[in-house]
């Protein structure tokens, strides 16, 4: 019942990114968090025979979508990512996640990894651009940006 139920919800998330995505796609990525009751979200994708990737919330600049329409997906897919937290660590008395990253493509593949790290002292600008450079190989724009990459980097490196 539980893995149906989890199994549905995971199923309701790529559902709701490929209705917000006003065009096809081949493979996207998204990262999913809820800490201390609050949540976030975003996805980049790549468009069907396209190197470029997109992100989420440039999808209403890009393809003149109402920021009302978006913002009912977004809440949508918010609403899912809580729902997933609260069945996997809740009824399934689970520790619970923090984060965590869905790669799926347009064949219905997918994969999934959480992550269980404390992320009370972090900073989410850090956390973004650490994410972007492990999943997508995006380096930086800002020198914030790079000054967290750079900080994550002799991390990784000194293990």
């Amino acid at each position: 019942m539980k893995e149906e139920k989890v199994n549905k919800l995971y199923q309701d998330i790529t559902n709701i990114v490929i209705e917000t995505i006003p065009e096809e796609c081949s493979k996207v990525y998204l990262y999913g968090e809820v800490v201390d009751g609050a949540q976030t979200a975003y996805f980049y994708y790549y468009p069907n025979n396209s190197d470029e990737i997109i992100y989420s919330h440039d999808i209403p600049e890009i393809f003149a979508v109402s920021e009302e329409d978006y913002v009912k997906q977004w809440n949508k897919l918010l609403d899912c990512i809580q729902e997933l937290w609260k069945v996997l660590t809740v009824s399934e008395n689970q520790e619970p996640w923090t984060n965590f990253t869905l790669i799926f493509n347009h064949k219905e593949t997918f994969t999934i990894q959480f992550n269980y790290d404390d992320l009370s002292a972090s900073d989410p600008h850090a956390r973004k651009t650490i994410w972007k450079y492990e999943y997508l190989g995006i380096l930086p724009k800002s020198k914030l940006g790079e000054k967290h990459l750079k900080r994550y980097l002799e991390t990784v490196k000194d293990k």
